[in-house]
């Protein structure tokens, strides 16, 4: 029987309890009067007597966000939830397995070829900022994925097991039972958390969009006062502006958090954030950065107590059809198999593995498109009969990849400085209700969007907000004289331009201070957005410390 290694500190979440049966580890919460000594327990017994199905649905129906390895006598076990909360990893050799959460404390233990390059994986999260599947840029580091386990019993070897897939189809509902239950359900969710709190602060990251607006909203609406909320960036933005405005109806504290780029920079290349990246670093994604300054100014300015929990929008627009693809939304024209697999992976390619351009080769988009079909295939087994159900898979494929292996990064920023958090809108009821609602109600967040301003909690969804503008003014305004003048030239030489010279100053975050701005002036490989430039910077320190690794390690 190989044996487990576990190389999980106490901190930062995690807990180890040693029991009379064995040992586990724990980290996240979960809803209910079940303790989670009992449901490591019961896992080890069903584990013990092989009894995997069992398993698939006793972690369904847990209720919460966590991640948990048990280790006995008979057996080991590692699972992360339905949505990767909490990331773990493994390595795995003929007589032992090492299990992680920080893959950094497996550096001493692997050898020169655990520790090689994996190429392919390197391109992918170049192209995209994660990495496919299962893979890492470590070729002997596996990360377990969303919605699995892994399990060692005394008659098997490591099986690897799926118990929840994220996968939509449409289900004929009517609008207004959708409306009720989804009125029902987010609401059951948020009192979910206040009961799970202890009256402890709640910290809301509220930007000017829907998705921190209803998690304000309904707590304001369910009663819970003791709330605080923030938002941050560049002085005056039209974000914070309406964040204020939201905040101030409903009666909650607000405070804004002003960045700049030389705040972003001098953050990004501390001592304090070098510790921040060795904590967090996963070999399988960049780090979400864009509320680390803001998080840290907020700790710093004393304004919120240190047993304060953080509570984020992420990930509503996703789930409420925020990211379908224009393409996928027009199914009047009936396609041949090979063509809706031809949209689904091209739609799947521009939107999220275009960080650079330059990357975009024919080689490069075959190996994405290998990857992505395989793990559909893999998973969901291929197309779906109804073309009209084909954004299921262009959601299976973001939530499997982007969402849980990027997007959830953010969880681990407010780890860093020491403080709780709670995912309503990532809650096993919201993926249970969101999975069976059809397209038609999901384009343009129909279904989501008339829900919440029809039940309007504290009248912040009916009333008047700033439009979108400009920030700063004395960009705005020279910004302004160019694009009168771009009029001949059409929309797409514009933007491009816009992108160039401009982009660097209106992104409200200041997230490109990573990177001088003439650097971006003159790119000449079409980066995207600023997690282009913060990939490479990661892929850079991945690629010049692994020659570290394998050397100190020889």
């Amino acid at each position: 029987m190989q044996q487990a290694k576990i190389l999980i500190e106490s901190g930062f979440g995690w807990s180890e309890y040693k029991e009379e049966w064995g040992d586990f580890w724990l980290k996240g919460y979960c809803y209910g009067p079940q303790k989670m000594a009992s449901v490591a327990r019961n896992i080890a017994k069903m584990a013990e007597e092989e009894a995997y199905k069992k398993i698939d649905n006793y972690l369904n129906d847990l209720d919460g966000h966590f991640s948990l390895v048990i280790n006995t006598e008979k057996i080991w076990f590692a699972a992360v939830d339905r949505i990767r909360s909490v990331p773990l990893f493994f390595v795995e050799r003929s007589n032992e397995v090492l299990i992680t959460d920080q893959p950094e404390k497996l550096i001493g233990w692997l050898s020169a070829d655990e520790l090689r390059l994996n190429k392919d994986a390197e391109t992918v999260m170049r192209m995209s900022g994660y990495c496919s599947g299962s893979d890492t840029l470590l070729g002997g580091l596996v990360q377990i994925q969303s919605g699995e386990y892994i399990v060692h019993a005394k008659n098997t070897g490591l099986i690897n097991r799926l118990y929840y897939s994220y996968s939509p189809y449409s289900k004929d509902k009517d609008q207004k039972d959708l409306e009720d239950n989804l009125t029902v359900t987010t609401l059951s969710i948020l009192q979910k958390i206040i009961d799970s709190v202890d009256e402890r602060m709640i910290v809301i990251p509220l930007s000017g969009g829907y998705d921190s607006r209803v998690v304000a909203s309904g707590l304001a609406h369910l009663g819970y006062k003791n709330i605080k909320c923030f938002s941050y960036g560049i002085k005056n933005n039209h974000e914070s502006a309406i964040s204020q405005l939201v905040a101030k109806k409903l009666g909650f504290p607000w405070k804004f958090v002003e960045l700049s780029h030389q705040v972003v920079r001098e953050d990004y290349f501390s001592e304090e954030h070098a510790d921040y990246l060795k904590f967090s670093n996963t070999f399988a994604s960049v780090q979400v950065e864009h509320e680390y300054s803001a998080v840290r100014l907020l700790k710093f300015s004393g304004w919120i107590p240190d047993d304060a929990i953080f509570i984020n929008g992420m990930s509503g627009d996703f789930l409420t059809g925020s990211h379908i693809p224009k393409v996928l939304q027009e199914t009047e024209n009936k396609l041949g198999v090979s063509e809706r697999r031809l949209q689904i992976l091209n739609a799947l390619f521009d939107r999220h593995y275009s960080l650079w351009k330059v990357l975009k080769t024919q080689q490069n988009k075959d190996l994405v498109f290998k990857k992505i079909w395989e793990e559909i295939e893999g998973e969901v087994k291929g197309l779906p009969n109804n073309q009209e159900d084909d954004f299921g898979l262009y959601e299976f494929s973001e939530f499997k990849n982007r969402q849980t292996k990027y997007v959830i990064t953010v969880q681990r920023i407010y780890e860093f400085f020491g403080y709780d958090w709670r995912l309503p809108l990532w809650d096993n009821q919201y993926l249970d209700f969101w999975i069976e609602v059809s397209l038609k109600h999901k384009v343009n967040r129909k279904l989501f969007v008339e829900t919440m301003k029809r039940q309007n909690w504290g009248n912040v969804w009916s009333a008047e907000y700033p439009s979108s503008y400009v920030t700063p003014k004395w960009i705005a305004k020279i910004r302004f004289i160019f694009k009168i003048f771009f009029f001949f030239f059409g929309k797409k030489m514009w933007k491009a331009f816009d992108r160039r010279i401009f982009y660097y100053w209106t992104e409200t975050l200041c997230k490109l201070g990573v990177v001088p701005y003439r650097q971006v002036l003159l790119d000449k490989n079409g980066y995207r957005n600023a997690v282009s430039w913060l990939v490479e910077k990661y892929a850079e320190r991945v690629r010049n410390n692994l020659s570290l690794y394998r050397n100190s390690n020889d």
